[in-house]
């Protein structure tokens, strides 16, 4: 969730960059992506710096397999799927 929530910050920024660029100079189109490119950038690793962080750790969770958060539900089950199991296959 903090990756898709990094990258829509940066995306908005960028579009934010861009259109006051482009709109409020007289800079043509390319100049504007790249000026709006190197202010994306600066911006989101001076002022993200936690939800950059945020997102790496959620990728390297997703990455090595770890499972998240879990609900009393959730557990429950889990704990009845490995009951049966360890029943059947006599663990």
């Amino acid at each position: 969730m903090r990756l898709f929530l990094y990258g829509l910050v940066r995306v908005v920024l960028f579009l934010v960059f861009w259109a006051a660029v482009y709109y409020l100079t007289n800079l043509g189109m390319i100049v504007a992506l790249v000026v709006a490119t190197i202010l994306t950038f600066a911006v989101s690793y001076l002022f993200l710096t936690r939800l950059r962080l945020g997102a790496s750790q959620d990728l390297q969770d997703a990455w090595e397999g770890r499972q998240g958060r879990r609900g009393r539900t959730e557990v429950a089950d889990a704990d009845a799927e490995d009951a049966y199991t360890d029943g059947r296959f006599g663990r």
